[in-house]
């Protein structure tokens, strides 16, 4: 039987991204769902989001780095003093808050890599390395070896997520290399691609015999429901997230603003509280 599996990644808790793919995955007759890590955050979804997912019954469900950095703050492993720990953990606390059940136990479970024998081809999905969910050895201008030492030599096809950006390219050997790009949370070097923030997913086409289609999918959604949905919700960061929905732009690793805004919203006190920790004197 031919399959065709839809390949999701980065989905950041943006809700009106992944309702809008799911219907487009629905629409073209997909045949299984492949999740490849960091469903939640900075977006306002949360335990709705998680349902949404688990009721497509993902055949691959991976942890990404936004899973083990919620993990690790929930844990009480930050410093007050840093300014993107207190963005994770006020973030990850509004997570906690709204959290399905079994959910965070279902992420702390993930993998960080899987692999599938599809109608004879074998095909490894990872959110970034097989061993590490962060880092920038596999953004697409990175060297050939990096992708090369991706893939095993009895694999026909690696899945990854991580970089936002939808590549295809092969290795050395020609294994073929797919990132589907980021549902929620778009990206490109390139200003007019950029521009583009339609919500990106990949459909892989495997049929009997082994043959195989790619087919990279770029689909719609109302981006001010979005923002309006996160008002709503009370999501913390809420200006910081609506810039995002409107430019594409992230401050995830902007200290300075960061720090500005945390001061400015009492985030800082709101984390020691949540979390027991004494501040330091500042």
């Amino acid at each position: 039987m031919k399959q065709k599996i839809a390949l999701l990644a980065d989905i950041h808790g943006n809700v009106g991204a992944l309702t809008a793919v799911l219907a487009d995955a629905l629409a073209h007759h997909v045949t299984a769902y492949w999740f490849l890590g960091d469903l939640f955050l900075p977006g306002p979804g949360a335990g709705e989001l998680y349902q949404q997912l688990l009721a497509v019954k993902p055949q691959v469900w991976l942890r990404g780095n936004w899973e083990d950095a919620v993990l690790a703050m929930l844990a009480g492993d930050f410093d007050l003093d840093d300014p993107g720990a207190i963005y994770l953990a006020r973030l990850s606390a509004y997570l906690n808050d709204h959290a399905a059940k079994g959910m965070l136990e279902k992420i702390a479970q993930a993998p960080l890599k899987q692999l599938m024998t599809v109608n004879g081809v074998r095909i490894q999905a990872t959110h970034n390395l097989p061993d590490q969910d962060e880092g920038y050895s596999l953004y697409p201008a990175q060297p050939q070896q990096n992708f090369d030492e991706l893939v095993p030599k009895n694999v026909d096809i690696a899945v990854y997520g991580h970089t936002h950006q939808q590549v295809m390219r092969t290795t050395s050997s020609g294994q073929l290399v797919i990132n589907p790009g980021a549902v929620g949370q778009p990206y490109s070097l390139w200003p007019r691609f950029f521009a583009d923030q339609r919500a990106h997913y990949a459909r892989l086409s495997i049929d009997d015999a082994g043959r195989i289609e790619v087919a990279f999918c770029k689909v719609d959604y109302d981006r001010q429901q979005e923002i309006q949905l996160a008002q709503h919700r009370h999501l913390p960061y809420f200006s910081q997230y609506a810039f995002l929905r409107e430019s594409g732009n992230t401050i995830t690793h902007d200290r300075d603003l960061l720090r500005q805004v945390n001061a400015a919203h009492h985030y800082v006190e709101q984390v020691a509280r949540y979390y027991h920790k004494k501040e330091s004197s500042r």
